[in-house]
């Protein structure tokens, strides 16, 4: 009973995480409304690595030297995703030099090693899992590195001061252009 209470609760805190890691990608915007998510996918971070560490102590007799080895990798990830995020926002909160780059590079890490526990879980019930495993593993940093080079790409390039349709600008009145006006 402990241990499926354990893993209901590393998957929900999981799931939640995919959904506001996502949110928590963009860099901090004075006045966002997003610090609520950022919050919540630190905690569901926090929350993965604390529920694995119990399933780990609870059930390593049980487990062979292989799984043992494959756990305590996954535990040590979780604790660099949650060493990750703690950076991201120290650098967000300083907003020094490259500090928006620094920010969606280390949420970046977090979010796809969240989506390479869950591809691992389903590549393992795949038949053949010892190439399935690697081969999926592969498979999502090369898509999830083409999306995030991307996005940082966008992100960075816009001009830091422009505003974007519908945003309020320091006269408080709402703008009309989307893009920077050339000079």
């Amino acid at each position: 009973m402990f241990r499926s209470a354990v893993v209901v609760i590393h998957a929900a805190a999981g799931v939640c995480g995919l959904l506001a890691g996502l949110a928590a990608l963009a860099p901090p915007r004075p006045d966002d409304g997003r610090t609520w998510l950022r919050s919540t996918y630190a905690t569901c971070l926090t929350v993965v690595l604390v529920s694995l560490v119990v399933l780990l102590g609870a059930d390593w007799n049980s487990l062979d030297i292989g799984a043992r080895a494959g756990f305590a990798g996954l535990a040590g990830l979780a604790a660099v995703m949650v060493y990750r995020i703690t950076r991201a926002f120290e650098v967000a909160g300083m907003r020094e030099g490259d500090w928006r780059g620094q920010y969606i590079r280390h949420v970046y890490f977090t979010y796809i090693g969240l989506w390479e526990g869950f591809v691992v879980l389903l590549a393992l019930r795949l038949p053949y899992p010892h190439l399935s495993v690697p081969l999926t593993v592969i498979a999502v940093l090369l898509v999830g590195g083409a999306l995030i080079d991307r996005y940082e790409a966008r992100v960075l390039l816009a001009r830091p001061g422009a505003e974007r349709r519908g945003e309020r600008n320091a006269d408080g009145h709402r703008t009309e252009r989307t893009r920077p006006q050339a000079p």
